[in-house]
């Protein structure tokens, strides 16, 4: 299948032809400002599948190990970007509906920094930062040249 989406403007567009690897709301304070919004909602893509059919969007180093992309004309969000992944926000598909899959590494990260009155009702599994072994491997990955 093929995912297809971009920023408010057109100017910024994206496909790609992956599998999503995982679908996560994050609440740490960084992606909220990046967002506007009190979570952000990402799909995690290997780096490198994602090509840029228009414009690529311009980039920002939040922190040593994310570059965190939007739309220089209008600001949209497009995502952050990794060594080994790109994650594309959800709300900047074409088709956000069409990208629920029932996987294991969907899940909510960053919940120690959540807006208390901010309640999102899922089953989906819940972490004070990342699930279990994905801080070392952000920190083994941390400081290496970004790909996606």
């Amino acid at each position: 299948m093929t995912w297809t989406g971009g920023c408010l403007c057109g100017g910024v567009r994206y496909e790609v032809e992956a599998d999503p690897m995982w679908i996560s709301h994050c609440y740490c304070s960084i992606c909220r400002k990046q967002t506007g919004a009190l979570v952000g909602t990402y799909v995690g893509f290997p780096a490198g599948s994602v090509r840029w059919a228009a414009a690529e969007p311009a980039r920002y180093r939040s922190s040593k190990e994310v570059e965190r992309s939007f739309c220089s004309k209008c600001g949209g969000t497009i995502g952050f970007h990794r060594v080994h992944e790109t994650s594309l926000t959800a709300g900047s598909f074409d088709d956000p509906g069409g990208l629920m899959f029932e996987g294991e590494d969907n899940d909510h990260v960053w919940c120690q920094e959540r807006v208390s009155w901010f309640h999102v009702s899922d089953d989906w599994p819940r972490h004070d930062r990342f699930p279990p072994g994905r801080n070392e491997e952000l920190e083994d990955l941390s400081g290496n040249p970004i790909r996606g």
